[in-house]
């Protein structure tokens, strides 16, 4: 098995735990009131917490993308959220599962510093196209720059 880490640190003007919670624990209701093209999630299984198993499905290019992913940490002490892709049609034949790590800082003038490590374990020496992978995060950035443009918006949400 292969491994492949993709690491991205991101500032925002938001507070650390302002930024977590709406971010992270209120991903759900907060982007489809932002994003109106943000995917539908579906809880399978579990309370939000570890273990929780969510659908996630998406249009790309005219058709429904949906992969499947659990929660392994929720950690509001540290601001540390961590989930596994269990499946989905991102995944081929030399992918077996890809996991990351989202933590939140605090950053320079009161706003935090947002952490990212996916690590995409393959099958055999399968090597990973580290542009798709950019392309991926960079949609993820978009979402970051939609929540901390909402929170600028709205200063007294998530306090």
């Amino acid at each position: 098995m292969g491994i492949f880490t993709y690491e991205n640190e991101v500032a925002t003007s938001i507070p650390p735990v302002k930024f977590f919670k709406a971010f992270i624990l209120d991903a759900d209701q907060l982007y489809p009131k932002i994003v109106p093209s943000h995917p539908q999630t579906e809880v399978l299984e579990g309370d939000g917490g570890p273990g929780t198993i969510k659908k996630i499905s998406f249009s790309h290019g005219g058709n429904v993308i949906s992969i499947k992913h659990r929660i392994d940490v929720v950690d509001e002490a540290t601001l540390t959220y961590k989930y596994t892709v269990l499946e989905g049609e991102m995944f081929s034949e030399n992918i077996e599962q890809i996991s990351k790590e989202i933590t939140v800082t605090a950053g320079p003038d009161g706003g935090s510093v947002l952490k990212s490590v996916a690590t995409y374990h393959t099958k055999g020496d399968y090597q990973i196209n580290e542009e798709k992978v950019k392309a991926g995060e960079e949609k993820g950035l978009a979402l970051l720059k939609a929540a901390e443009n909402y929170l600028l918006a709205n200063p007294t949400e998530y306090n």
